[in-house]
């Protein structure tokens, strides 16, 4: 069989997460990148252009100069949007129009009118575009939703989705900090692995109530710290907190799910009823996960575990985080 060719647009730190996990599959070939900016009207265009081209060359693979060139490469098959979100949008479409799958970064748009547009596009194309919700293809994950449709919890009564860490200087200092960039602070960014996880281990919230914070990196237009109360269908609570303000988050960061007759906490294994079940939760096999996941949408026909719908669903609710900060939202 053939291999199936992927090109990259972006050379920041997850084309190495993403480059990692692909070269393991002997049925692809990680074909080339392009840089992760709009041109020379660039500020940044000559450092991510350097940095694009040393990491082509340690990896042995061809140096597009530009999104367009790479689009246009009949040769490749796929490409993995990893450019900053404002430039998803367009380069989704460009993809589609040239005949390319696509597996594109989270958030895979800001703009829920867009993902409307976008999933009536790849049905009409006949083509794929895979929500980079790496996180649900960590075995725990997987396992811990096999757990919940099973029963074995009971009732449920309680959930909790909490991360916090630091982030870099470049990216609090970057586009991130310019809210007409990234459309939201932490829990847009970093916050949007809890609120698709949650979505796929718990369903819908019917109702929110969210407060927003800004206490360390008070750079940032954006929080730096978002915390959202829910209520599900079920009468069962649950709280997401995502924060950037500190990385002494020991014994705090994790999924915590309770039932009546049980409970499940994601942390560094997952853990049923304090028993470790499923060790399958490290950041760079969930990139793994993913890409044997997209190879299989691809050549197989197989829906992505996270799809366009739970996109429009993860933006419906970190919006009505923001738009209704500090009242209840109902669904």
């Amino acid at each position: 069989m053939q291999k199936l060719k992927i090109g990259m647009v972006g050379a920041g730190f997850i084309a190495d997460w993403h480059r990692n996990a692909f070269i393991t599959l002997p049925e692809v070939e990680f074909a080339g990148m392009c840089r992760n900016d709009s041109g020379a009207s660039d500020p940044r265009a000559t450092e991510n252009q350097a940095a694009l081209e040393r990491k082509c060359r340690e990896w042995n693979i061809p140096v597009y100069q530009n999104f367009d060139a790479m689009v246009n490469d009949p040769s490749l098959d796929a490409l993995i949007i990893g450019s900053i979100n404002p430039f998803h949008h367009a380069q989704i479409l460009a993809g589609l129009k040239a005949g390319k799958h696509l597996l594109v970064e989270k958030p895979v748009v800001t703009d829920l009118a867009e993902v409307d547009q976008i999933s009536d596009l790849a049905a009409a194309s006949g083509k794929v575009v895979f929500p980079g919700h790496n996180f649900v293809y960590r075995g725990a994950v997987q396992k811990a939703r096999a757990i919940i449709e099973s029963g074995a919890l009971g009732r449920l009564v309680s959930s909790s989705f909490i991360s916090s860490h630091t982030i870099s200087e470049a990216h609090a200092t970057g586009w991130r900090a310019r809210k007409s960039l990234s459309k939201g602070g932490a829990l847009m960014d970093s916050g949007h692995h809890l609120v698709y996880q949650m979505i796929y281990l718990l369903g819908m919230p019917v109702a929110l109530q969210a407060f927003c914070s800004r206490q360390i990196l008070v750079n940032m237009e954006g929080e730096d710290t978002a915390q959202v109360s829910v209520k599900f269908a079920d009468g069962s609570v649950g709280v997401i907190l995502q924060s950037w303000a500190s990385g002494m988050d020991q014994g705090i960061s994790g999924i915590r799910i309770l039932g009546e007759k049980g409970n499940l906490i994601i942390t560094d294994a997952l853990y049923h009823n304090g028993e470790r079940i499923d060790g399958d939760v490290e950041y760079g096999d969930s990139f793994k996960g993913q890409a044997r996941a997209f190879v299989d949408a691809v050549r197989l026909g197989r829906q992505p575990v996270s799809t366009l719908e739970d996109v429009k669903n993860t933006l419906r609710v970190i919006y009505a985080a923001y738009d209704g900060e500090g009242t209840v939202t109902r669904f």
